[in-house]
């Protein structure tokens, strides 16, 4: 009987494990992770990175994110604070999936880019610069520069003019 609590317990607690694998949204994960995407199996680095699930990717916190989206995973590896640091993050990434893509050519579909998140998406029109009250001031055509004359000259070469 006590064994049979226990199995129930693990059932549940895979259960929503599993779920929580599956569940929309996406896991923000530190971007130091992705050196580990190369030899970790994916168990093995949901485990050592589970990251935190946020619904909605308007509620990350602003950076530079290297995104890996595919069939039910969103990965978001930041936030980044400089672009040339996500750079060299996704182009380690990119290295990772393309021997990934080598070995098993089904994987297709996936969304592998640098980022700068959450991006601002708003539906009012764009701001008109109001008229000015006043017509702006015509000062007239612009002078032309005045012609050197050859007494310039003469005080330049002997260190008395401009």
């Amino acid at each position: 009987m006590k064994y049979a609590g226990l199995f129930i317990v693990g059932f549940i607690l895979a259960f929503v494990s599993a779920f929580a694998q599956t569940a929309p949204g996406i896991r923000v994960i530190e971007e130091g992770a992705i050196p580990y995407t190369r030899f970790l199996s994916k168990s093995e680095f949901d485990q050592r990175y589970p990251g935190e699930l946020l619904a909605d990717p308007s509620a990350l916190d602003s950076g530079w994110y290297v995104i890996y989206e595919h069939e039910s995973l969103s990965y978001y590896f930041g936030p980044i604070l400089l672009e040339a640091t996500g750079q060299d993050y996704l182009a380690q990434l990119e290295a990772t999936v393309g021997v990934a893509v080598e070995r098993r050519p089904s994987i297709e579909g996936y969304r592998l880019e640098l980022s700068y998140e959450p991006k601002v998406y708003t539906t009012s029109p764009p701001a008109v610069e109001p008229e000015p009250s006043e017509p702006p001031v015509d000062y007239g055509a612009p002078q032309s520069a005045p012609k050197p004359s050859i007494f310039q000259f003469l005080l330049r070469l002997f260190g008395f003019g401009r």
